[in-house]
């Protein structure tokens, strides 16, 4: 039984390798590194270039305050290198796949807004805040008694447990 077992064990090992190594290939070829983008090559050119004057600028500016230039070097060196890896792959991997950068960035304003949007209206965390266009739309709209599962009502119930989840 136990080389039954071992045997088909193999086998799957040998089958999950081969479609590995295929879907590997496969994104591969969709998603290439970021670094054989097309506009790769102009985009490190413009961020050593921006990157360089800044530096120069900042030199000048802490020199002048008595600061050691090389001091000033050595910690600018790492950072330009940072900021440069950053900002490029961000360009190239918009560039590669814009659609997943709008998608991404649809989730990150959908998420603000849904924190934003309640405290901007004045919705708090124990009800409409006194003085606040949720207040105002509660007695103008409303009253003083918001029907159960009335939009307002829902809105409220979304601000609060929203709050206590975070």
């Amino acid at each position: 039984m136990y080389q039954f077992f071992k045997k088909i064990a193999k086998q799957c090992v040998n089958h999950f390798c081969t479609i590995s190594k295929h879907l590997g290939n496969a994104f591969k070829n969709l998603f290439p590194p970021p670094s054989e983008a097309p506009g790769h090559e102009k985009r490190m050119d413009k961020m050593n270039t921006t990157l360089d004057r800044v530096e120069e600028c900042f030199l000048r500016v802490f020199s002048k305050l008595g600061a050691s230039r090389k001091f000033l070097q050595s910690l600018t060196g790492p950072l330009k290198t940072g900021v440069k890896y950053v900002v490029v792959t961000i360009g190239d991997i918009i560039e590669q796949h814009p659609y997943l950068v709008t998608i991404l960035l649809c989730i990150a304003i959908g998420m603000l807004l849904s924190q934003c949007l309640p405290v901007i209206l004045g919705f708090g965390p124990l009800g409409p805040v006194k003085g606040g266009i949720a207040a105002w739309l509660q007695g103008w709209v409303f009253g003083g008694a918001v029907p159960a599962g009335s939009w307002f009502a829902i809105l409220q119930r979304f601000a609060m447990v929203w709050r206590a989840w975070l």
